[in-house]
């Protein structure tokens, strides 16, 4: 298990629905190798994000394992799960999920001081990210303030300020305009050719996910690969 970033088998996910119960996926395996990218295609409702929040230990399967990093995740105390989720795993959504109160610099330096480290280290390491995807000149601005690029910008420097072994990613070109999302997938694509990082990416965007090392199809409960 140790020798991937991310290993999952025999995963199974089904949700109450009236007195029956509706299965989403059965006994779906994945792994994922170190600075190995993924992109996960599917039409709406096979099953993609919640496969995305059963890897990031989000939600929990009915059966099966998770391993991140040698971790069985799904076997960790709820606390101790948290902590290999801020060690090991970023995320970006769809939807940033910014926390509005906060500044761009704040919120990227939120996964760092959740997981102790000093504040100069923080706020430093924090603004290296943020001019990295070129927003060091919004370090002060709350996510009102920024445009819908911007933001996920933000959040991709926040799901990297850990330095995490992988960053899962849903849909994180799907909620811009066409100019926009280019310009975000032309960043993904930037960071994965410099960085280590492996990436698991959720997409409708065929462009994004043909430049992944691998594409898999999630349809039919099953998980397969086609490229």
């Amino acid at each position: 298990m140790s020798n991937y970033i991310l290993r999952a088998q025999g995963l199974s996910k089904s949700y109450k629905e009236g007195k029956g119960r509706l299965s989403i996926f059965d006994a779906v395996d994945f792994s994922l190798n170190e600075g190995e990218s993924v992109a996960i295609l599917g039409s709406s409702g096979s099953g993609k994000t919640t496969l995305l929040n059963l890897l990031g230990g989000l939600d929990k399967p009915n059966s099966g394992s998770v391993w991140v990093n040698g971790h069985d995740v799904h076997a960790l105390t709820e606390r101790k799960k948290g902590r290999v989720r801020n060690e090991y795993l970023g995320f970006v959504y769809q939807f940033h999920h910014l926390l509005p109160e906060f500044s761009a610099l704040e919120n990227v330096c939120m996964p760092l001081l959740i997981g102790k480290t000093r504040k100069e280290h923080a706020i430093n390491k924090s603004k290296e990210l943020l001019a990295r995807v070129g927003l060091e000149e919004r370090f002060d601005h709350k996510p009102s303030e920024l445009s819908g690029g911007e933001r996920q910008r933000v959040a991709i420097a926040r799901a990297l300020v850990n330095d995490p072994n992988c960053v899962l990613m849903d849909e994180p070109t799907g909620n811009l305009d066409e100019g926009t999302a280019d310009k975000v997938q032309a960043l993904i694509l930037e960071l994965k050719a410099q960085l280590k990082t492996s990436f698991v990416v959720v997409t409708h965007d065929l462009s994004l996910a043909r430049k992944m090392d691998r594409v898999l199809h999630l349809e039919d409960k099953s998980l397969t690969d086609i490229t």
